[in-house]
């Protein structure tokens, strides 16, 4: 399954595997400000994760369901997680002000899924949004890195759950690297990619804020890479 991290150095350094079982999937760039990965889990082509020209990024990576956050229509007090991220991309949200939006309202599912998303904005600050749950802030000087798989971040927070050998492996890489680049990104990627079983990585991503290009490669090909510069 799907593994993301942000790493705050001397360069902004974003990373994802986006793992698919399956699902009907396209890299969407018609908006030129965002690089997005659009999936079709049955309702459509919805966006999964993207990230654009100032290191705003986000994902909607899937989560164990603790039976709350189940849907609700969205109004002016509830909306869902895929709408979030929809209008993030719109522009009807500023993610720079995602906290007191998020003390305003209150984030459920989309029918017949549970999923949790991470949201970066420009500075790298992270917010973790956890239907059912949570949310959870973490200031980009709070820590050099934040990483968030398929396991509920909240659960871990205050329930002591135990975190997946996905995060554990990458936490590590990342503790231990001196600075990471899109080298060391991609390598560390590489290390959790699924190469077996129902969840398959499928794209492979590499943000740099200061080169200002995504880089990414296809169906756990790490040696053959693809670029999109933003303008």
């Amino acid at each position: 399954m799907c593994t993301s991290f942000i790493y705050r150095g001397q360069d902004t350094i974003i990373g994802m595997n986006f793992d698919n079982n399956g699902m009907k999937y396209t890299i969407d760039t018609k908006n030129p400000k965002w690089f997005t990965v659009l999936v079709d889990g049955g309702r459509g082509m919805l966006p999964s994760f993207g990230v654009d020209r100032l290191g705003r990024f986000f994902n909607n990576l899937v989560v164990d369901s603790n039976g709350k956050g189940l849907y609700k229509r969205a109004s002016k007090k509830v909306t869902h997680t895929t709408k979030l991220i929809e209008d993030i991309l719109n522009d009807a949200i500023c993610v720079e002000n995602l906290g007191e939006y998020l003390e305003n309202i209150e984030v459920v599912n989309t029918p017949y899924w549970s999923s949790h998303n991470m949201i970066c904005d420009s500075s790298a600050n992270v917010w973790v949004v956890e239907p059912g749950r949570g949310n959870i802030s973490n200031p980009s000087k709070s820590s050099p890195f934040f990483v968030m798989t398929n396991f509920p971040l909240w659960d871990n927070l205050y329930e002591n759950v135990e975190c997946d050998c996905r995060f554990k492996a990458v936490t590590c890489s990342l503790e231990k690297a001196k600075q990471v680049n899109v080298e060391t990104a991609f390598s560390i990627l590489d290390t959790v990619s699924q190469r077996n079983g129902e969840w398959i990585t499928a794209i492979s991503m590499v943000y740099s804020k200061s080169l200002n290009t995504v880089y990414y490669c296809l169906n756990g090909n790490f040696n053959e890479r693809f670029e999109f510069k933003f303008l």
